[in-house]
């Protein structure tokens, strides 16, 4: 698991190069680069024969609204998920979201959190365990939408639809499934990406080229507060690849912590002055830890792991080594990580310094009332 991470970590490094300076990084750069060509010929073969008509895409009966983004990724996804619900429960639509469930049990199975409770397939008593972080975080966040978990969004939507009679869907880290009709794209760009994009996979994080982005009916710029300084450029440069997208800008805003035992809630300026330790397993750990930092914490270390990581017992064992050598004031995990984490660090005996979770929201800087329109126009078939 160690060798898997120091892997990780050392594509990760390379990925963000975009001229790689020592001779293992120009070797391996070469040979990533050699495979992103044929990566890039897929893509752009698949993307066409959509575009064209050749491939059919599923139409289900109700509007889909698809978030996602052209990178691995670090983006922000869930949380303008879990935003975008909240606008459409608002407006009255009785919405599903349907995700993938990466870094999960592959069954087809469907969540609901009612009363605080959390049902598997309408089981109150089912145990979570080995089931995807993201649909589990959005079900808790969601009180009584279903999340309906699967592989094939359209064969899951189709469920969907026969199981709950929503009047819109949801469908999360969609750009790239497009076997599913969508009637409102909606892509995130992180302020940080280069104005011309990254590379493609496997050289680079890119999923697609930039120029996918004209398929895009929103555009949101999400962690702009990392980036302020050049948003205006962004815009243009987003503007020149798609005329008619609504332009939006937005943050990912801390908004509280809880206590990982007892649930007590705390506020985020209890950060103020501690010297903490991070634990994540996410697309973007440097913006968690920009997010620590900016509630004037110091941050002694950070313990990061891959994305959707699955912790083990010497994860753990390790963790709590490191915690007890070092004596932080506290250590900070997020929501997504707190889903895997949980059983773990409830049961895993004292631990000498308090463990919190930290809850995160999207917040709409610029284009909110663009976005407000496009999915007010969005109407039942």
């Amino acid at each position: 698991m160690h060798r898997w991470h120091a892997l990780h970590d050392a594509w990760w490094r390379l990925a963000a190069q975009p001229q790689p300076r020592s001779l293992p990084d120009v070797l391996a750069a070469s040979v990533l680069e050699t495979g992103s060509v044929a990566y890039g010929a897929v893509v752009h073969l698949r993307n066409a024969a959509y575009d064209r008509g050749w491939l059919e895409q599923a139409r289900l009966p109700v509007p889909v609204i698809s978030v996602g983004n052209v990178t691995v990724g670090g983006a922000g996804k869930t949380a303008c998920v879990e935003l975008i619900a909240k606008k459409l429960i608002a407006r009255g639509r009785r919405v599903a979201v349907l995700s993938r469930g990466y870094g999960g049990l592959r069954r087809t199975h469907w969540l609901r959190c009612d009363g605080g409770r959390l049902s598997v397939d309408g089981d109150a008593g089912a145990a979570a365990d080995g089931l995807a972080d993201e649909p589990q975080l959005l079900a808790r966040h969601l009180e009584g939408t279903p999340v309906v978990v699967g592989a094939r969004r359209d064969r899951t939507g189709a469920l969907a639809c026969g199981w709950f009679a929503p009047d819109a869907l949801l469908l999360d880290d969609g750009f790239q499934h497009r076997r599913l009709w969508r009637d409102c794209e909606i892509v995130l760009v992180q302020a940080r990406m280069p104005f011309g994009g990254w590379a493609l996979l496997p050289r680079g994080p890119m999923r697609e080229p930039l120029a996918s982005l004209a398929r895009a009916h929103v555009i949101i710029v999400t962690k702009a507060d990392e980036a302020l300084e050049r948003l205006a450029a962004m815009n243009e440069r987003l503007r020149s690849l798609n005329h008619e997208a609504a332009l939006v800008s937005a943050v990912h805003e801390a908004v509280g912590l809880f206590e990982a035992r007892s649930g007590q809630p705390q506020s985020v300026r209890r950060l103020e002055g501690l010297r903490v330790g991070l634990v994540s397993s996410i697309g973007d750990p440097l913006g968690f830890e920009a997010t620590v930092n900016g509630l004037q914490a110091a941050v002694l270390w950070h313990r990061s792991f891959p994305d959707h990581h699955r912790y083990s017992a010497a994860d753990v064992a390790a963790l709590q080594e490191h915690v007890n050598r070092t004596r932080p004031d506290a250590v900070v995990t997020t929501e997504k990580d707190w889903v895997r984490l949980r059983s773990w660090i409830v049961d895993r005996g004292s631990w000498i310094a308090p463990f919190w979770v930290m809850e995160v929201r999207m917040k709409i800087l610029t284009g909110e009332a663009e976005l407000d329109a496009r999915l007010a126009a969005l109407r039942a078939r």
